[in-house]
């Protein structure tokens, strides 16, 4: 659990940013000091949005300021090198015919922040179709991208085959563009364990659109499940589907609801919700409430709000490289899809994972 004045600081974070993210101001005293800018940084890779929220208050420390400022401008850069590594890679794929959506990142970025830079993102997330893996990793390793190995033996060879095979078990692969130092994950599937045929359908819905509309509501509903099936450890995340959950129309809304319950994942949409609405109070407005009390109706949904609590309030998220070094007793999966997938299945794909690692 975190420690007590990480808890003050997670409050007053999400306080300080309210404004930014179209949200009524609420009374907080707490100063922006050094530790609460790291905080923002580090923990919860919102440092660029805190700089935008408070670069005129009155209560900000000099060394808060330093470091908010820097790392605004730091993703500003960033970002444009990511704009130009996608117009890059973009034309290598279409030049071959190779369907791919970018999923997250900048396509959220530029429909729903007022400010794409204010929008922190590591990486290029891209979905491919299956069928066209071999030939993506064949370009992108004759066209000089440097590829990330699964393997924690830093001398394993890699092979062609090695690769689509951990392609196939791991969802993607990760490859840096050396031109702009930007990593770039070629998407198998969405999740590493999900319900039969998600990503199909994913994939049929949004037809391999360059940048799903985020008012495409299987395209909201993967945004919302991504950050539950990450126990929505970052503000970063939570603070996404606050401002997509305010833009999405109420038709898209009930559409939304029908997919939670098509996979499974019901209690998780709704517990997600209701938590976004906990740290970012008016979210959801009174037709999104009248949804979810249509919806409720099982104890389950605080369990799951207790765990994405626990999940965000830790110091450090704890995400082992090492798939059998997560507790065995609880894995989210099984939690968060409910009956759809087996804790079997999820035992079985964590041990073939952790051999694959080692081998």
């Amino acid at each position: 659990m975190m420690e007590h004045s990480d808890s003050k600081h997670l409050r007053s974070l999400s306080a300080h940013i309210r404004p930014q993210i179209a949200l009524p101001e609420i009374d907080c005293e707490a100063p922006i000091d050094e530790a609460l800018a790291n905080f923002a940084i580090q923990r919860h890779r919102i440092g660029a949005m805190l700089y935008k929220a408070t670069r005129h208050h009155e209560n900000i420390s000099e060394r808060a300021a330093s470091l908010l400022s820097a790392t605004y401008h730091k993703n500003t850069r960033s970002i444009l090198a990511q704009r130009a590594a996608l117009q890059k890679i973009t034309k290598l794929l279409e030049d071959h015919a190779i369907p791919f959506s970018t999923l997250k990142g900048l396509g959220i970025a530029d429909q729903i922040y007022d400010d794409p830079q204010t929008r922190q993102s590591k990486d290029i997330d891209i979905q491919i179709p299956p069928h066209a893996s071999r030939l993506a990793i064949q370009l992108l390793s004759a066209n000089g991208y440097i590829y990330k190995n699964y393997s924690l033996r830093a001398n394993k060879r890699v092979t062609l085959k090695r690769q689509l095979s951990d392609m196939k078990l791991f969802k993607d692969l990760t490859f840096v563009d050396p031109q702009f130092s930007t990593a770039i994950e070629l998407h198998q599937r969405l999740f590493k364990v999900e319900p039969k045929n998600l990503t199909a359908d994913f994939s049929g819905a949004i037809n391999f659109q360059k940048t799903p509309s985020v008012l495409d509501s299987f395209y909201c509903f993967y945004i919302i499940l991504h950050g539950a099936v990450s126990l929505w450890m970052r503000l970063k995340w939570l603070v996404d589907v606050s401002l997509l959950v305010r833009k999405m129309p109420v038709s898209k809304r009930q559409e939304v609801m029908e997919l939670a319950r098509t996979y499974g994942c019901e209690n998780t949409i709704i517990a997600s919700l209701r938590f976004i609405d906990e740290i970012f109070d008016g979210s959801l407005d009174e037709e999104w409430q009248m949804i979810l009390r249509e919806q409720e109706h099982s104890g389950d949904i605080e369990k799951l709000i207790n765990i994405f609590r626990k999940s965000l309030m830790t110091t450090s998220p704890d995400r082992p490289d090492a798939p059998l070094r997560k507790p065995f007793y609880f894995d989210p999966t099984t939690a968060l899809f409910g009956k759809q997938i087996g804790l079997f299945n999820i035992i079985r794909t964590r041990v073939v994972m952790s051999i694959a690692l080692r081998i």
